[in-house]
């Protein structure tokens, strides 16, 4: 599960390196080319292609967030060489870390906000504001009309950022541990702040708090679990 971890983490920042996916997935072989995918998320990826473009953009979003709720710490998430913007805190060693603990809370985060505000803009195929469209994916979750642009994305993040875990079974208390810090992360709300950045800290309630991008958090108020707690 550690190992799992540390690959997602890579894939995370593999991806939001790259330029934009959008015409880049057509052979569905490309998503294979993806380092860091669990066996399952190749098949996401194959499946909703176009959703990639916003797993990207969750994963840009959550470094951005990262170094700058870490900017005055010693470890800050600063890109030091290549693919190393979160450094020791997402390696095998380290992971059960607070900081391992933040970074798949604000990754689950990223990735869910970010499908929320593709599928409202209509930017996805699977889903949008027709009321009357309900629909199955071929993952298990269903949504339908605007109100659940939200659901959609938080199922989105359930079954895509939570498969290298689940993949490899939960019994583990590590397992166990990484999908509770990836469910906090996906509980919370983006409330608009007077300042540069957006504050997340009460459960989500409804899509009209998606309404204030870009993703911050001022503030995030969740119990991470960690191996040392």
């Amino acid at each position: 599960s550690s190992s799992s971890s540390a690959c997602w983490m890579f894939f995370l920042v593999h991806l939001a390196k790259q330029p934009s996916l959008r015409g880049t997935l057509q052979d569905s072989s490309a998503c294979e080319g993806l380092k860091g995918l669990a066996e399952e998320q190749v098949r996401i990826c194959q499946r909703q292609a176009e959703a990639m473009d916003s797993v990207k953009h969750g994963a840009e979003l959550a470094i951005e967030e990262c170094q700058h709720q870490f900017h005055n710490r010693r470890w800050n998430c600063s890109t030091l060489q290549g693919l190393q913007v979160f450094g020791k805190a997402a390696s095998v060693s380290s992971a059960g870390t607070r900081e391992s603990a933040f970074i798949h809370a604000i990754s689950s985060a990223g990735v869910a906000f970010a499908v929320t505000r593709a599928c409202s803009r209509g930017e996805l195929e699977k889903c949008g504001c027709d009321r009357k469209i309900r629909g199955v994916s071929a993952e298990g979750f269903q949504w339908s009309g605007c109100s659940d642009n939200l659901s959609y994305g938080i199922a989105f993040s359930q079954a895509f950022v939570d498969n290298p875990e689940r993949s490899h079974g939960v019994s583990s208390s590590r397992a166990l541990m990484n999908l509770h810090n990836n469910e906090a992360g996906r509980k919370v709300k983006l409330v608009p702040c007077a300042g540069e950045h957006t504050q997340m800290s009460e459960p989500l309630v409804g899509d009209q708090s998606l309404s204030h991008p870009p993703l911050f958090l001022s503030k995030l108020e969740w119990h991470p679990q960690t191996d040392y707690l």
